[in-house]
């Protein structure tokens, strides 16, 4: 039942018409997009744990004015790291349509979520995270998703380890 779900999920995924008004996402960090002083980038990483907990962070900066917005949280029952990693792009995106942004430049450090999101052949593991994605790059007027490497994506990773380490689980 579920491998059918996920197939029809497919098709009308694939049946969609894709808006060519907006910036298409491209699979490798290699490749720039056009670009213009009003376009913010934001990096996301994750940090997991074999607890199944996962630290999420993101921090977005422009090229004028440098940082201006980070943010963290940690959350528990977190299958993989991949899925960590969809997450937190899933909340950056979030939060920039939280705080009206609208031309945003998403970076990952992950060149298989990276791939997934621009490809759309989306894994079962993340299929309902990347949908989510999909739906929130339509908030924005320019929005590109592409891979950057560890070297680069440090700060963020430093705010996902952090998060990682002070969670402190909660019951209700």
């Amino acid at each position: 039942m579920v491998v059918n779900a996920v197939v029809a999920a497919r098709e009308w995924l694939l049946a969609q018409v894709v808006n060519t008004t907006k910036s298409s996402p491209t699979q490798t960090g290699n490749e720039t997009p056009p670009t213009n002083p009003d376009v913010i980038y934001c990096n996301t990483d994750a940090a997991w744990s074999v607890s199944r907990r996962a630290g999420l962070g993101w921090c977005f900066k422009n090229a004028a004015h440098g940082v201006y917005s980070e943010g963290s949280r940690a959350i528990d029952h977190i299958s993989s790291p991949l899925m960590a990693k969809a997450l937190a792009m899933r909340e950056a995106m979030q939060e920039a349509k939280r705080t009206s942004l609208l031309n945003v430049w998403f970076r990952t450090d992950s060149q298989e979520l990276a791939r997934a999101i621009n490809s759309k052949s989306y894994p079962v593991e993340i299929f309902g995270v990347l949908m989510d994605i999909e739906l929130l790059s339509s908030s924005f007027s320019f929005v590109f998703i592409s891979f950057i490497g560890r070297e680069h994506n440090g700060v963020v990773d430093s705010l996902a380890k952090s998060a990682l380490q002070n969670h402190v689980s909660t019951l209700y």
